[in-house]
């Protein structure tokens, strides 16, 4: 008897376990009570996590944290600076756009203190 059976096995990298992805599929609408369109495959998820993050190494993860931190960061210097440049005028906004250019390429050092001076705390 010849195995004609395929490994289609793949490590999830987040919960680890071996798996056949999910296909997830994308919602037909309806007319009359007819499903029109629709079943196109979309994404893919781990059947046991659900997570569709399972085909990503945890450094790729972490790198797209990292970076979605960072912009998130500049978004919130971003709307700082609009809201006093709004109630405080166009010579205050000068101040603030120079602590937040000052804030954004110090902002390695920054996290690195924080980080150690939790660090510091929590271990008591």
């Amino acid at each position: 008897m010849v195995s004609d059976m395929r490994n289609d096995k793949v490590e999830c990298q987040c919960c680890k376990k071996m798996m056949v992805p999910k296909v997830i599929t994308s919602a037909p609408f309806y007319i009359s009570g007819v499903p029109v369109g629709g079943r196109d495959p979309e994404a893919s998820v781990c059947p046991f996590c659900l997570s569709p993050k399972w085909m990503l190494t945890e450094e790729q993860v972490l790198t797209g944290a990292k970076a979605n931190a960072e912009f998130y960061g500049i978004i919130v210097l971003l709307m700082i600076n609009i809201v006093v440049f709004t109630r405080l005028g166009a010579e205050a906004v000068g101040v603030s756009v120079g602590l937040s250019v000052l804030l954004f390429l110090f902002r390695a050092q920054i996290a690195k203190a924080v980080k150690d001076r939790l660090t510091e705390i929590f271990k008591g």
